[in-house]
């Protein structure tokens, strides 16, 4: 199973159109994050309690990406980063790695096939990279590996469609995911 995790404020904007692009024909679940409520995290390390309960959206979201083969980040680059709804949702793993009912959270996450698509307008192809990095460096504490990334340069509405290199990279996956 593909689970995208959408972090864009447009549901039809330029990272939406090169992820469904990227998608096109296959079987997937869209979880668009913008649409849950996600709590700041709770950092209990140091005080021996458990996390056991979630007041938000997080371990409905989590349960799915541990169901999943195929998770794809996809999120417009937002002052150089991941959007916030994508990096709230990853800040709470921090919850999940000291919560009892997932002790095997890492040992899943490591067999997942995780990939990233930024999209963004000021020169995305150099100044997200430290996005890429952030990534990489996120899924290497828990064990896992980015497998893959898209970086699209896109400024209006539909210019993604106009990002041959993007596009052709888009349909690689589309042939490898299929």
């Amino acid at each position: 199973m593909i689970t995208v995790l959408f972090g864009g404020s447009r549901p039809e904007g330029n990272t939406a159109q090169i992820t469904k692009y990227a998608l096109e024909g296959l079987d997937y679940n869209w979880i668009d994050l913008t649409q849950y409520q996600f709590t700041p995290v709770r950092d209990l390390r140091h005080e021996n309690e458990d996390i056991k309960t979630y007041s938000d959206d997080y371990k409905e979201i989590i349960d799915k990406v541990l169901e999943s083969d195929t998770v794809i980040f996809a999120s417009p680059v937002y002052w150089y980063s991941i959007s916030a709804s994508l990096k709230a949702f990853i800040d709470n793993w921090s919850e999940t790695l000291i919560d009892p009912n997932y002790k095997d959270f890492k040992e899943k996450m490591a067999k997942i096939d995780f990939r990233l698509i930024l999209v963004g307008g000021d020169c995305p192809k150099v100044k997200a990279k430290p996005c890429i990095t952030q990534m990489k460096y996120t899924l290497d504490y828990i064990g896992a590996e980015l497998k893959g990334y898209i970086i699209g340069t896109a400024e209006r509405p539909g210019d993604i469609m106009k990002d041959a290199f993007a596009l052709e990279r888009a349909k690689e996956w589309n042939e490898t995911l299929g």
